[in-house]
């Protein structure tokens, strides 16, 4: 399929995007912790990948190049905003912004949402990626590191969620 759809092969590059619009669209979510966003970086992803498609030498390593392109997509969000957010002045209209519809209102949900965000967008892009049942071989390919590196990167990461996280229930 990924050989069809590096040839310029439509309908290919359709079945590729179709069977991982669901994990990316997760992954993107994991990343940026906003539902707003999540339509708009994965479909930027799609067309970071078709655009680039020709340039995958190895098709066997194109779930990791994917997930790759999305976490660097997401973290390259992440730094516009923020810059946006340092030179843009906040009003008084922007104090309560509501979440966009279809949130989940869970107590719980908002105590991990909140602990993700405290952590760096490469921890939980990692973190996403061993919640979605990634070998840490996968891991490694995806986050251009080694295994030995994400063995220590997840172990920190988890314990920075673990610091961060208290579920509703303990306070």
């Amino acid at each position: 399929m990924v050989r069809l759809a590096q040839q310029g092969d439509e309908a290919a590059q359709r079945t590729l995007v179709t069977s991982y619009q669901r994990r990316v669209a997760g992954f993107v979510y994991a990343i940026t912790g906003r539902s707003d966003a999540v339509e708009d970086l994965s479909q930027m992803v799609f067309i970071k990948m078709i655009r680039a498609l020709d340039r995958l030498h190895d098709v066997a390593q194109f779930e990791a190049w994917l997930f790759r392109l999305a976490r660097n997509t997401c973290i390259d969000h992440l730094r516009r905003q923020k810059l946006r957010r340092i030179f843009t002045p906040f009003g008084d209209e922007h104090e309560n912004i509501p979440e966009p519809p279809g949130g989940v209102d869970s107590e719980e949900l908002d105590a991990l949402r909140h602990a993700l965000q405290q952590l760096p967008p490469k921890d939980r892009a990692l973190l996403a990626l061993a919640q979605e049942g990634r070998s840490q071989a996968e891991m490694a390919a995806a986050t251009g590191t080694t295994i030995m590196a994400v063995k220590a990167r997840l172990h920190r990461a988890r314990e920075k969620l673990r610091k961060f996280y208290t579920p509703s229930h303990e306070t």
